[in-house]
């Protein structure tokens, strides 16, 4: 992995000791397997590696590539933070080739956790087989579609083994994801397998199972998040069909100028509008650091800052699940450093859309974390994006990204 570097915590020197022998830590691939319910099994990969002076560990999502780096050791147990997440893996070193453990996100609650196994160099995350079934392109998809119908986009491709895309492959290796209105599904890698479809991700905010079989033209299937969500699914393939527009589905209802006082990240008060915004362009990014698509739009945000220095503001009000203003402030800068963000944080409250509504009574509604708002030099609110799309989306992400940076510098030289 390009990425190890810097780690608290020295794995591939260091010789553990249980009560059954000396271990230590192999390094290379590991099969990791999360336990959703009984006989529901998510599959996900870590990749152990060793340099001159530290051992990382890394969530592999096909694509994506996620490094943890705050380790600690506590006897025969380890104990890893994420970087941007409020979430932890605690390990339990059982011999030199087998972990066991779970997965904690204190953003859903204080206890939540799913349990996992780690095996060094087991069978890989979905099996590598010839291909019988195609269902590389663009679907149609209807998720919950017996109770609360809700239209997504599923992109479907097949790739090589060392993650080269090629077409056409006779291979049953998939990676892809699902685009709703609110956001996509992100990095999910899979295979398809006989007459069925197995895509997945874990990367410390969502652990992600889809699965489905193809009947004639259809595909049929479940999705699994986390330990407590399921539903059904369909899918007919449509390389035509699209959402609902991101720009159209939040849109302002009154003319009232947008006006807040929030707290910055040092205790001080940040009141908007203000002098030091004269003549710039601003964009206010309603977010919350437990939301692995606003991740996604912050990285992207975070070149657009550093494109326009003395010409655009990005204000980043974050929405948090943490109880008080403390911990709040401490999980938002624990996340701008992670990621290099260059711009002005502010806490605007608890992780919730109605208290994001009430902060921009301007909106219609905010129904999604992120959305972003572009205020022209005059203080007009020009465009309202709802949701991300990211990279792993690719030509919709790609698409936003030109579409985007042409329209703040049309903006900025206005």
């Amino acid at each position: 992995m390009k990425n190890c570097i810097g780690l608290l915590l020295l794995l591939g020197a260091l010789t553990i000791t249980n009560t059954a022998s000396a271990a230590k830590v192999k390094l290379g691939n590991w099969y990791t397997e999360f336990q959703l319910a009984d006989g529901i099994i998510l599959p996900a990969s870590f990749f152990i590696e060793k340099t001159k002076k530290s051992v990382c560990l890394t969530i592999i999502n096909g694509a994506e590539q996620i490094l943890l780096n705050q380790i600690k050791l506590v006897g025969d147990s380890l104990f890893i933070l994420f970087q941007t997440f409020d979430a932890e893996l605690k390990i339990k070193i059982h011999t030199k080739t087998y972990l066991t453990g779970a997965w904690f996100n204190r953003a859903k609650s204080t206890n939540y956790n799913v349990p996992f196994r780690s095996i060094f160099e087991g069978e890989s995350r979905y099996p590598y087989t010839h291909n019988q079934i195609m269902v590389e392109g663009k679907w149609e998809v209807t998720f919950d579609y017996k109770s609360n119908p809700e239209k997504a986009i599923g992109l479907f491709n097949y790739f090589a083994p060392d993650f080269t895309i090629t077409q056409p492959i006779k291979t049953n290796l998939l990676s892809g994801t699902f685009l709703t209105e609110t956001g996509d599904y992100r990095y999910l890698t899979g295979a398809t397998v006989g007459d069925s479809l197995f895509l997945s991700t874990f990367d410390g905010s969502h652990a992600f199972l889809f699965r489905a079989q193809l009947r004639k033209d259809t595909l049929w299937g479940e999705f699994f998040s986390g330990k407590h969500y399921r539903t059904d699914w369909y899918a007919l393939k449509n390389e035509s069909f699209e959402l609902t527009h991101p720009d159209s589905l939040t849109y302002v209802v009154n003319e009232e100028p947008i006006s807040f006082e929030l707290m910055k990240l040092d205790k001080s008060i940040y009141k908007y509008p203000n002098e030091s915004l004269k003549n710039k362009v601003v964009l206010i990014q309603i977010m919350g650091t437990w939301c692995p698509n606003c991740l996604d739009e912050s990285n992207y945000l975070r070149g657009i800052n550093e494109r326009y220095p003395n010409q655009l503001e990005v204000l980043a009000v974050t929405f948090e699940t943490q109880k008080t203003t403390d911990e709040k402030i401490e999980k938002v800068k624990k996340y701008k450093d992670a990621l290099n963000l260059n711009y002005t944080f502010l806490i605007g409250g608890d992780a919730c859309k109605p208290c994001a509504a009430d902060l921009f009574p301007q909106l219609s509604e905010i129904i999604s974390f992120p959305t972003l708002i572009f205020i022209d030099k005059a203080g007009a609110i020009r465009k309202i994006h709802t949701g991300f799309s990211g990279p792993g989306t690719v030509d919709y992400y790609l698409n936003f990204v030109a579409e985007t940076d042409a329209f703040i510098e049309t903006l900025v030289n206005e």
